[in-house]
């Protein structure tokens, strides 16, 4: 066990113990605020500029005694095994305060600040300071951690391993269960009629050959769910339950053909909701698609991930707590592949506004199949390139491996030609 020395007593600094010791390096501690509460003998981190023989030393930089999260500058240095440092420190045996940058990174403090969001107006990835320092390609914290518990295994002569095990989770956003079936016939109609007048026939048939039975483009559930058994990888399907409008074109929840994939995917899968895009900000809209789809599993749902990943924080973790959500499948960007968040481990949310630990688990994503054709532009070869140097250094800290897929994106059509074996690499071990 080890012993920690300070005489901070804020929820950051609590929270942020929490986050490093117990999430990320996996270590029983105990917090002391005085020297007579410290135990002979003990392997103590003091985290105070105070001595203390024979202990492993780490300066506060002073973000956890505060309550403000207002914008400054940003110490940073390059190079040893910890890539990059942030919060500097002098004369202790860490050289930055891993605390105080944990907390940085892992709270999204930056997207508090004032920002120019893209068009859906999420925050886009060139803002963060991972991106300015060209390091959101690493989970940081991870890496920082685990640097740490070389060290005081090498200062105390006793050995501080993290013990958890590199995982691939498998999660499939459902936007459009179908590309032409089960729509009913307005809308089939309209599709017919719209393809004929814009002259597409090669869509038109597409069209007309399901409509008489050939298998729907967008249905890859069987796909699915015979790779991801085949590697014994968990997988977790999110599905869209919002009214039809511009950026929610869902099958309508009430669709029985709807209904009865959901409920044959809830066979071999997790169920989690996919909050739409008209319920952003929305506690109302969302609890409202919430309990459609509790309706439809017959359990209660406690995983999401927000549609075109729209994410505004606290808020938007705040909704989902209201809401009984424990589990968010969202922090990560759309535009770029990498580490939002500084992290690959499940880690407890903390709201700076409010001062406290949210009870909701954040489960980083790494890339999204969207990014890597769409936004990065990149080949399926490209990127299998950039999938597996990701999955390595997440290897490399024991973390939790997470992309994102859609149905209609294993389709093997269009712009999606050749992308299912960019699908089967990145869920290789």
């Amino acid at each position: 066990m080890l012993i920690v020395y300070s005489k901070i007593n804020t929820p950051r600094f609590y929270y942020s113990l929490k986050l490093v010791l117990k999430e990320v390096c996996k270590q029983e501690y105990k917090i002391v605020h005085t020297k007579a509460e410290i135990p002979k003998d003990a392997n103590i981190i003091n985290y105070s500029g105070e001595r203390i023989n024979n202990s492993f030393q780490i300066h506060p930089f002073g973000l956890l005694s505060e309550k403000d999260y207002r914008k400054f500058d940003i110490s940073f240095d390059y190079g040893g095994d910890e890539m990059v440092k942030l919060f500097l420190t002098e004369f202790d045996h860490l050289g930055f305060d891993i605390f105080s940058a944990s907390l940085f990174l892992a709270t999204r403090m930056e997207e508090y600040w004032k920002y120019e969001a893209d068009k859906h107006g999420r925050y886009p990835s060139k803002e963060s300071i991972m991106s300015k320092l060209g390091v959101l390609h690493l989970p940081l914290i991870n890496i920082w951690g685990k640097v740490f518990l070389q060290k005081i295994s090498s200062f105390f002569q006793k050995e501080f391993t993290c013990k958890r095990k590199f995982s691939i989770v498998n999660t499939i956003d459902i936007d459009n269960a179908w590309a032409y079936k089960n729509k009913g016939l307005f809308r089939t109609v309209g599709g017919l009629t719209q393809t004929l007048l814009q002259a597409n026939f090669k869509d038109t048939e597409h069209r007309i050959n399901v409509l008489f039975g050939k298998k729907d483009p967008y249905d890859t559930y069987d796909y699915i769910k015979e790779t991801t058994q085949i590697k014994n990888i968990k997988s977790i399907f999110f599905f869209l339950m919002g009214d039809r409008n511009t950026y929610d074109k869902s099958v309508p929840h009430e669709n029985k053909h709807f209904k009865q994939l959901i409920q044959e995917i809830q066979t071999f899968a997790d169920i989690g909701i996919h909050p739409s895009y008209a319920s952003y900000l929305s506690p109302e809209i969302q609890k409202k698609e919430i309990k459609r789809l509790e309706k439809i599993t017959g359990q209660k749902i406690t995983k999401a991930r927000k549609h075109y990943l729209k994410l505004t924080l606290p808020d938007s973790y705040r909704i989902y707590e209201q809401n009984g959500i424990k589990e968010d499948y969202t922090m990560g960007y759309a535009d770029n592949i990498g580490f939002r968040a500084g992290i690959s481990t499940p880690y407890t949310f903390f709201d700076l506004l409010q001062n406290r630990e949210l009870n909701l688990t954040i489960h980083p994503f790494v890339y999204m199949d969207g990014t890597l054709n769409q936004y990065l532009k990149l080949s399926p070869e490209k990127a299998i390139e950039r999938i597996n140097h990701l999955k390595t250094t997440v290897k490399n800290i024991e973390g939790q491996f997470i992309g994102i897929w859609h149905n209609e994106t294993l389709n093997e059509q269009g712009i999606w030609k050749g992308w299912k074996k960019v699908y089967e690499q990145a869920l290789n071990d």
